[in-house]
């Protein structure tokens, strides 16, 4: 049988000065306007990072968690800001009723009795996105505070016409947003519908006032408007109003972590990854593993890589669940997922036939999270990757300011004991790779990714695809990719019938799926690559992302 087949692409012109590389093109445009005034690396991805809570709100939030990284050419510095959300001072490890089953949500939990660790007040973590973004910007940044803030002001302000993204992800969740009074109120076409995206009439045109006005108090006073200001208020009240646990005084204790990026290197290429309970240790793991591996038998395009990366990923996933949880309180053998030594015995037992993905596994998440990719024209390099979460975060938006909690509390095990259990101010396990390559000590590469858990299989796949494959990055980022968790391998049906029938014989429980705009099976890569002739952008081809430049 024949039958039509969905075939899309994206080509982007090289950029000689700078780039930014981002999951909306008003964010990248954003991006490369401050590039364009003369300001940074840093000052673009922040100024991004901001527009992008305006332009893609179910992704990421001045309420929200990061990871970040920055590459200063001139001192050869790589350094990691961790500004993920914590659990809150008066959290604890039986604050979630168990009731039995695996949950649906994010992670493949317990089920809690509500689901209130997923959605709503007590889903809600400590904050981390203001006091990150503005840490970067007073140590590296070049432009004032205010001027990277005002794009997204005024995004809020003076409105943006809707498009075919956010319209889709709006009806998506109309549902779960209706719930929330003064979500609907904020984010609904008069509080009940969807907002339209052009066809035969022009498109709807959204603005969000009260999210103006605090990012407005945000750009004018600085992260203490947020952490300790009117903003710190209002959230409070809006936790003590519905049992939620956040207080003003975890928002004025909270601090991000700035420490140097966890190294790593696969064939040729140096690596920089955001470390601690990221996904990048999980992300290095599987990178060593296919490392021991010929370039010829790690790609996409045969059985032998398709299985190769399977078996990969999914050891890489069952030693992240068995171990990882926040560095600062639970010991997990760190150095020897990073080894090399260690992915020899993984390869290893590969070839021995053994590190099948046959097991029970874990399902793979739902969509969630944004990333900003920048190289200046010093190539001064940043990768950042911010995020509500899940998809529209709590679902709570706090009265009269406009801003969308997260639910931070979900990358937390409800069952005590674990090594991923909640803790008063500890820090969950989160899913984020932003990743910066060198070669020969020169910048190379800025890359991450959208896409829940789905991240953590992404990346690795894609820097094969640009080293051992040798494409370009658009190429790279727009090749098949698989993700499994140790039990069934989603692959995309764009490897070809008998790839997935020569990966089922190889014993693996094997889920074919079709990608199209709706779909987030395997995540959303973005990526910049530095060459001697410019700067080259990989943008994933069925989303709204983008690359702009000069």
């Amino acid at each position: 049988m024949i039958r039509s087949r969905l075939a899309v692409r994206k080509h982007t012109p090289v950029a000689s000065r700078g780039m930014v590389v981002a999951e909306h093109p008003l964010g990248a445009e954003v991006g490369a306007r401050i590039l364009e005034r003369g300001g940074n690396a840093v000052d673009a991805a922040v100024a991004t990072a901001f527009a992008m809570t305006v332009v893609e709100p179910f992704m990421s939030t001045v309420a929200g968690s990061g990871s970040l990284l920055v590459h200063l050419a001139k001192t050869g510095e790589t350094m990691s800001v961790n500004f993920n959300g914590l659990a809150p001072a008066a959290a604890h490890s039986t604050m979630y009723p168990v009731i039995g089953g695996v949950s649906d949500g994010l992670f493949p939990w317990p089920r809690v009795e509500g689901a209130i660790n997923e959605y709503g007040h007590r889903s809600v973590a400590v904050p981390g996105s203001i006091a990150g973004l503005s840490e970067a910007m007073r140590r590296w940044g070049t432009l004032d505070w205010r001027d990277v803030v005002e794009p997204a002001v005024a995004l809020a302000r003076d409105g943006f016409d809707v498009d075919w993204y956010l319209a889709l992800h709006h009806a998506k969740y109309l549902e779960e947003l209706s719930a929330f009074p003064e979500t609907a109120r904020v984010y609904l076409r008069n509080g009940r519908s969807v907002y339209r995206p052009g066809s035969m009439q022009p498109p709807d045109r959204v603005r969000y006032p009260e999210l103006a006005a605090s990012l407005a108090l945000i750009a004018r006073d600085g992260p203490d408007a947020f952490y300790r200001g009117a903003i710190a208020r209002a959230i409070h009240d809006e936790m003590a109003a519905h049992g939620g646990l956040l207080t003003s005084a975890d928002l004025a204790a909270y601090a991000p972590i700035v420490e140097p990026a966890l190294r790593g290197r696969y064939r040729d290429v140096d690596l920089a990854l955001a470390p601690g309970a990221t996904g990048g240790i999980t992300a290095l793991e599987i990178l060593n593993v296919l490392e021991q591996f010929p370039a010829s038998r790690t790609g996409w395009a045969t059985v032998d890589g398709l299985h190769h990366r399977a078996c990969a990923v999914a050891r890489a996933f069952c030693d992240r669940f068995e171990h990882l949880g926040d560095p600062a309180v639970v010991k997990a053998p760190w150095e020897t997922l990073a080894a090399k030594s260690y992915a020899r015995e993984v390869a290893a037992e590969i070839r021995r036939g053994g590190a099948r993905t046959t097991g029970a596994g874990h399902r793979p998440s739902p969509d969630c999270t944004t990333h900003v990719g920048v190289v200046d024209r010093q190539r001064n390099m940043v990768a950042l990757t911010h995020t509500a979460v899940s998809l529209w975060g709590s679902r709570v938006v706090v009265k009269d300011t406009g801003i969308l909690l997260n639910n931070g509390m979900i990358w937390f095990d409800p069952e005590p004991g674990k090594a991923n259990s909640v803790g008063p101010g500890k820090r969950g396990l989160v899913n984020m790779v932003p990743v910066l390559g060198f070669r020969r000590g020169r910048p190379a590469l800025t890359l991450g990714a959208p896409g829940g858990r789905g991240i953590i299989s992404a990346i690795p796949q894609v820097i094969v695809n640009l080293v051992d494959g040798r494409v370009t990055p658009q190429a790279a980022v727009e090749a098949p990719r698989l993700h499994t968790e140790g039990g069934e391998v989603l692959v995309s049906t764009r490897v070809g019938d008998r790839a997935l029938a020569g990966l089922a014989r190889r014993g693996h429980r094997v889920a074919p799926r079709e990608e199209t705009y709706s779909t987030l099976n395997f995540a959303r890569p973005i990526a910049i690559r530095v060459t001697p002739k410019g700067l080259e952008a990989g943008v994933e081809q069925y989303s709204a992302a983008a690359a702009a430049g000069h």
